[in-house]
């Protein structure tokens, strides 16, 4: 195999790994959540998340998307401004 090939089977291999974890951490915060009677979750990517370029991917999107059952996930970038209008 080529060292594209196995590079590409490497990053799958770790994205599989890191949407199993976040899912199981997920799943119990969304059930939480529900019982407290809210119907959605919103989790907040911080700047300082070593896992930040992997939880930002669209392939950890789509297969915690369907490891979740049902329960719709979507990534927004949701961009704050400060008092004086920057970023």
């Amino acid at each position: 195999m080529s060292l594209v090939g196995n590079l590409k089977e490497l990053q799958e291999k770790v994205i599989d790994e890191k949407v199993l974890e976040f899912a199981e951490d997920m799943e119990c915060v969304i059930i939480e959540s529900a019982a407290n009677g809210y119907s959605g979750y919103r989790y907040q990517i911080h700047k300082e998340n070593p896992d930040k370029h992997i939880l930002h991917s669209k392939p950890f999107t789509e297969k915690l998307q369907e490891l979740m059952d049902g329960v719709k996930v979507e990534f927004k970038v949701e961009e704050k401004k400060n008092i004086l209008g920057g970023s």
